[in-house]
């Protein structure tokens, strides 16, 4: 694990099982480089019961949908598809045949541009006395 004063490495100083979840462990670390002690809680996830649970939810969702609105999906989706298949073969871009179609584009799920953090600088990256070796070069 990586000090959160001064990225460099840590030590396990205590460790024990948390109070209330035993699929939890608490550890008391200690920083290598400037002492700096802090905790975590370090904890594991059942990925099947949880993919199980995300299942089961979706098609209740899709029990709950009026049937005519889960056949025009269905019949949007297979239209897209041929789209594809259409586009596959006669070589054409698929924005051409989806336009000439009358196919609107897919909604995007994700956000169109998103504004990217950069990563925090671990040990001497990115200091103020690190020469920058793009500048330099």
């Amino acid at each position: 694990m990586i000090c959160p004063k001064c990225s460099a490495d840590t030590r396990v100083i205590d460790s024990r099982p948390h109070d209330s979840d035993d699929r939890v462990i608490q550890r008391r670390r200690a920083c290598t480089a400037c002492g700096h002690r802090f905790s975590t809680w370090e904890g594991t996830i059942d990925i099947a019961a949880l993919r199980a649970r995300q299942r089961r939810a979706q098609a209740a969702y899709k029990l709950r949908m009026d049937p005519a609105v889960r056949a025009a999906r269905i019949a949007r989706s297979n239209l897209r598809r041929d789209a594809k298949v259409e586009a596959a073969e006669t070589g054409r871009p698929l924005e051409d045949v989806m336009r000439a179609w009358d196919i609107k584009p897919a909604a995007r799920t994700k956000p169109a541009s998103r504004p990217r953090r950069r990563p925090t600088p671990r040990c001497n990256e990115g200091s103020a006395t690190t020469p920058n070796l793009e500048r330099t070069r």
